[in-house]
């Protein structure tokens, strides 16, 4: 069985709750995290509003992050990307083969993190973490057999990337500003702030 997950950014209202409980699923070292929720002001007063956006790793079908790892350390399993900690040696060539940001490597373990859709959970019947305890019902998880909503699209930062997540309502304001060449950067959640912008 592969697992896909939505993201319905018309939904999301922000609170960061997703994160949270990411991090304590995984016990994420301070600074770090493999699910956030980025945002952006958009409109000019008064019509102004602020649009939110759910971000981890999308779970590629074909992985740039896998492809970059020299020690074979990456690898799929049912739909989506994992890390293998017996064979990451923490090299970080991962991380700059991403092109959102969703991998970084631990300071204690010296190993690679991100999202692993939360395998572990969906194995035995339960919701990631971050589907369980979304207030807005903003992110959910689909098998392959389940169809994908017409209106969801996968975000590419680079023609390369070959997502399998997949995000409803994402405006074209928000899109702009993760196009191609855009740097990103998983410290900042106001993506007006990230360098070169």
């Amino acid at each position: 069985m592969s697992y896909r997950m939505i993201v319905d950014t018309n939904r999301c209202v922000g609170c960061h709750a997703c994160s949270v409980a990411c991090k304590q699923e995984f016990q994420a070292p301070l600074g770090h995290f493999r699910q956030m929720t980025i945002y952006r002001d958009v409109g000019t007063f008064p019509q102004v509003k602020r649009e939110f956006l759910p971000i981890s790793c999308r779970h590629c079908e074909h992985p740039d992050c896998m492809v970059a790892c020299k020690n074979q350390a990456i690898h799929k399993v049912d739909g989506t990307v994992q890390v293998d900690e017996s064979r990451c040696n923490g090299c970080g060539d991962c991380i700059s083969a991403c092109s959102i940001g969703a991998v970084y490597v631990n300071p204690y373990t010296q190993k690679a993190e991100k999202c692993t859709l939360c395998l572990h959970r969906l194995k035995v019947g339960l919701q990631p973490a971050c589907v369980s305890t979304c207030v807005a019902d903003a992110i959910s998880i689909i098998t392959d057999n389940a169809p994908i909503p017409s209106n969801a699209v996968g975000i590419k930062n680079r023609a390369s990337d070959t997502p399998r997540s997949r995000h409803i309502g994402v405006s074209q304001a928000m899109l702009d500003k993760l196009q191609e060449g855009k740097p990103f950067d998983p410290h900042l959640y106001e993506i007006d702030q990230w360098g070169g912008v």
